[in-house]
């Protein structure tokens, strides 16, 4: 123990995280590559949800100044979580056949905390059945509220493109344009992760369903092109 009364190990529980890599295949080697990258996944999801909670928040409060900070974090961890791609893709095609069956039907289509940041981030068509989505207001919803956008979608997107042509020398405009192009940022991070997650598994399991039954690549392809804030891209396309 050290004077402060923890330690390294036990301040972060080392010993229970270590002991969290179950494999469930006897010899197959990169099962234990698969399961911590996917749990690392899961720990800076819970982060990366912290942030949006608390950013939303600052948004629907007229604070972008401080909202800023925590979505220029998040776009941090998601440049990390796109580089954590590459790790996985070491292990190849016949690695992954080792132990891909006694998975099923897990999927990652199952990670809630994923979704979670899909719902609040404005993706809000379906929720995974078991357990209520996050509360409160969207982020967008929270940015037009803290802007008090007008409702009506033309008078919206006029308002921000004033936004995007008349914000210098005025802080407190210069700091909503800055979430704004956070805003994008954070959906442009989701979006690239999305097409280099597709790529990687047409390489792995080819024209095969996914371990929890979806249709795989093809479901994964159908998600790319999604998009959050589609407000926020048509102004900056009309640039």
């Amino acid at each position: 123990m050290t004077a402060g009364g923890t330690d390294y190990a036990s301040y972060l529980f080392i010993d229970d995280l270590l002991r969290l890599q179950q494999p469930l295949t006897p010899g197959a080697h990169d099962e234990l590559l698969f399961i911590v990258v996917h749990q690392a996944y899961e720990l800076w999801f819970k982060l990366i949800l912290h942030e949006l909670v608390a950013a939303r928040d600052e948004l629907a409060g007229g604070r972008p100044h401080v909202a800023a900070p925590r979505l220029r974090r998040i776009v941090a961890i998601e440049r990390l979580l796109l580089e954590q791609l590459e790790v996985l893709e070491t292990m190849g095609p016949e690695g992954f056949l080792e132990f891909r069956d006694p998975l099923a039907p897990a999927s990652g289509f199952q990670s809630r905390q994923f979704r979670a940041i899909e719902w609040l981030s404005g993706e809000r068509d379906t929720w995974p059945g078991g357990g209520d989505p996050p509360a409160g207001p969207s982020l967008y919803e929270a940015f037009c509220a803290g802007l008090a956008l007008a409702e009506d979608r033309d008078d919206r997107l006029e308002a921000l493109a004033a936004l995007y042509r008349d914000h210098r020398g005025d802080p407190l405009r210069a700091a909503w344009h800055d979430v704004a192009e956070l805003l994008l940022d954070h959906d442009e991070r989701t979006a690239r992760w999305r097409h280099h997650h597709s790529l990687m598994a047409a390489r792995k399991i080819g024209t095969r369903p996914g371990t929890g039954g979806s249709p795989g690549v093809e479901y994964l392809r159908s998600r790319v092109d999604r998009r959050f804030f589609p407000d926020l891209w048509d102004v900056r396309l009309a640039i």
